[in-house]
């Protein structure tokens, strides 16, 4: 249990101190060329957390002890001193120990494959994964048990920082590397076969409906290889490749969000039809379907004006019908299916 002693008279003193900004953890701006852009961390600029210095742990130690501030520490907090003093020494004599770690020359690849982007990825996951991997390739896999912090007090935050001071001391003998592959864990194609035939004969026709701009023609020479696979994974035949090209995120930060994959035929026109379909590379990235920014995808639903006369009295109202919103499937937690739905609204 915790223990709180007395170790002078004085009285404490209130704490007041700047709020913490994460780019002072980054390298002098004048001395480095590289730029760094943020995604993600465990601590913000909230007044919760505070400016002490480049080493919180001693200089919380220091501003304690020299302004009379009640001091809290936990076992963690001294174990992660040590080790991230143990990973500069192990950095600085790395081939003077390389026998002590591994049993190559050299660096080895050592990779995590995850799911998400880069900024929806679980880094805690991959990163706790990696030092897994670390183990299976030292000479002594309790090391990873050694550095990573196992007390009453450390959580999830206190695990992920340990893995990394673990990735860190044996970084000069391997290159880490997170692949991360968004994925489609199963599909179900409700319906039967005969429905999906049915859907790709309907489409068929798209094209008696061309002008001089062809874009039917060009839609359709887009749309129908997909259905096509919609009717081999119905009959038993899926191209699982194909299904996790359903879609493709990037950009983002401070710059658009784009998106890829075959998803993007049925967005080949804006909401108001003009066809945008040739646009199929972004910020480098190409692609044999449309590329789009996320927000100009074309809304799923669409909307007529109905005039109502309810015995005498006339509404103008609007009639909105399409996709507008999905369902947990079957109501399980894990599978999502997509909605068709209607709305009427009265216009005043």
């Amino acid at each position: 249990m915790p223990i709180t002693f007395t170790v002078s008279t004085k009285k404490p003193n209130e704490v007041s101190l700047p709020a913490f900004e994460i780019k002072q953890i980054l390298p002098d701006p004048t001395k480095t060329k590289e730029k760094f852009t943020l995604v993600k961390s465990s601590c913000s600029s909230s007044p919760d957390f505070l400016t002490v210095g480049n080493n919180s742990f001693i200089h919380s130690a220091i501003l304690a002890y020299s302004e009379h501030h009640n001091l809290v520490i936990r076992p963690d907090d001294v174990w992660i001193a040590i080790a991230t003093q143990f990973a500069n020494y192990v950095n600085s004599k790395s081939e003077e120990l390389r026998s002590k770690f591994v049993d190559f020359d050299g660096k080895k690849e050592l990779v995590v494959v995850g799911g998400g982007t880069l900024f929806t990825a679980d880094c805690a996951d991959l990163t706790l994964r990696m030092t897994e991997q670390i183990a299976k390739n030292i000479k002594d896999p309790s090391v990873r048990d050694w550095i990573m912090p196992d007390f009453s007090t450390t959580t999830n935050l206190e695990k992920m920082v340990g893995a990394v001071v673990l990735m860190s001391t044996t970084k000069n003998y391997f290159d880490y590397k997170y692949v991360l592959r968004c994925g489609l864990p199963s599909v179900t194609l409700l319906g039967e076969k005969e429905d999906w035939q049915n859907l790709y004969e309907r489409a068929k026709r798209l094209i008696e409906f061309d002008t001089k701009a062809k874009l039917m023609k060009k839609w359709s020479d887009m749309l129908l290889p997909v259905l096509e696979q919609f009717v081999k994974s119905a009959s038993g035949n899926p191209d699982t490749k194909w299904w996790n090209r359903i879609a493709h995120v990037f950009g983002g930060g401070s710059g658009p969000t784009y998106i890829s994959g075959w998803i993007g035929v049925f967005s080949a026109f804006s909401d108001a039809g003009v066809w945008r379909g040739d646009v199929k590379s972004a910020k480098d990235v190409k692609s044999e379907w449309p590329i789009m920014d996320m927000q100009d995808i074309s809304r799923g639903y669409v909307s007529v004006p109905v005039t109502v006369d309810d015995n005498g009295t006339i509404y103008k109202t609007e009639l909105y019908a399409g996709h507008m919103c999905a369902r947990l499937h079957n109501n399980s937690n894990d599978s999502i299916i997509p909605r068709v739905d209607w709305a009427l609204f009265v216009k005043q």
